[in-house]
């Protein structure tokens, strides 16, 4: 997964400690809302993502309640906001859920929820004092959208932004749901390696709206995650030697990574021949291009392109950053 995908999200998100209560205060969606505030708090999300489309915290942080310009962190315009813009800045956003909470007591525990089938997801919010506002936002490219989720609270008579989140919604077009049901199809069809990568993918956008959004299939997801890792190790116990090629050359990860805006498989293998003997290398690799698909089945259907990294002394974090040699497998 590409480092650049990866939000570090520094934030203040308001929450009371204090979760004692089952009321259940008035709590309207969408169309239901007042079209006048609507449009109220549509004027400061499209001043809030303009903000962070020009990474601008100056003109951003005049939106925040008092509470949230205490509770923010160094980290939040310094990391997060930057590598929102990333991915966000020249785009439109599309909307995605509104909610307007009426009447709630400091405390009280508000369950929300959106979406259908596969997608079909849960809000559970722990609610402050008087009317919040809840939009949700999504943003970004065919390589990755994030999800903003923007919480507002209303405070002495005027609307405050109390809590900003952004969060990987989708990566190579699909969401959470979108990687699930792909990896379904690739496990069925005997693709194992591939399903696994799809859902590695798709556990980086299982929680787009942060801890309080769950998706309702969140569970279900996750077990069928936890299946193909179990197969997976069961079938390819690391370091795995491959027998299908005469140097027999031993995988040792194989992971899916951002290559020329597309996500694709990489695998690292260690080698007995010297990096050094180019010749010697490149024809132990040619081998493993052409054997691929009957190491890993349907790797070689299923990708436009596979990479490869090629090491004889094998990286250690934090210990040591031995040299490697890499190769590129175009499949259609």
């Amino acid at each position: 997964m590409s480092k650049v995908l990866r939000l570090v999200v520094c934030i203040f998100f308001y929450a009371c400690g204090c979760t004692q209560g089952v009321a259940r205060p008035e709590t309207l969606k969408n169309d239901k809302i007042d079209r006048a505030l609507r449009d109220e708090i549509d004027v400061m999300s499209k001043h809030a993502y303009k903000s962070l489309g020009d990474n601008s915290y100056g003109m951003l942080s005049q939106l925040f309640s008092d509470s949230m310009l205490m509770g923010v962190t160094p980290d939040f315009a310094q990391k997060f906001m930057p590598q929102i813009q990333r991915v966000i800045k020249g785009r439109p956003y599309k909307s995605f859920d509104e909610f307007y909470i009426k009447a709630a007591k400091k405390g009280d525990s508000i369950r929300m929820s959106g979406g259908k089938g596969d997608n079909a997801y849960t809000l559970n919010y722990i609610a402050g004092e008087g009317e919040t506002y809840i939009s949700m936002m999504v943003a970004g490219d065919s390589v990755n959208e994030v999800m903003l989720t923007l919480i507002y609270v209303k405070l002495d008579g005027k609307w405050k932004l109390n809590a900003l989140r952004g969060e990987d919604y989708s990566l190579g077009t699909k969401d959470a749901a979108g990687h699930y049901q792909h990896a379904v199809k690739l496990y069925k069809e005997g693709s194992l390696i591939d399903a696994l990568n799809v859902m590695s993918l798709g556990s980086h956008c299982v929680n787009p709206g942060g801890f309080m959004f769950r998706y309702t299939k969140e569970k279900e997801m996750s077990g069928f995650y936890d299946t193909l890792n179990a197969a997976a190790k069961a079938k390819y116990p690391l370091p795995y030697i491959v027998k299908e090629v005469s140097t027999k050359p031993s995988v040792v990860h194989v992971s899916v990574e951002l290559v020329e805006r597309q996500f694709v498989p990489m695998v690292y293998y260690q080698s007995s021949v010297t990096l050094t003997d180019t010749v010697s290398l490149k024809k132990e690799n040619d081998e493993m291009q052409k054997n691929i698909g009957k190491i890993f089945s349907g790797i070689d259907r299923n990708n436009k392109m596979i990479v490869y990294r090629v090491y004889n002394q094998l990286p250690r974090e934090g210990q040591n950053d031995p040299p490697y040699y890499g190769y590129m497998q175009r499949l259609k």
